[in-house]
């Protein structure tokens, strides 16, 4: 399912396309899960670890 996005492009250069919007959709997703995961772990953890 990774080429549906770009199926009107044909052959190497849709996939090389279409690879490379998946890349920049997967770096973008992990940097906003990094970002919330960092939040999180600044929010709570390292602050019961002060209380401790």
């Amino acid at each position: 399912m990774p080429y549906l996005s770009t199926r009107r492009l044909h052959g190497t250069i849709g996939k090389k396309v279409s690879r490379y919007f998946m890349y920049r959709k997967a770096k973008r997703m992990y940097n906003d899960i990094n970002r919330e995961m960092t939040f999180f772990e600044s929010r709570f953890l390292k602050s019961r670890l002060n209380h401790v």
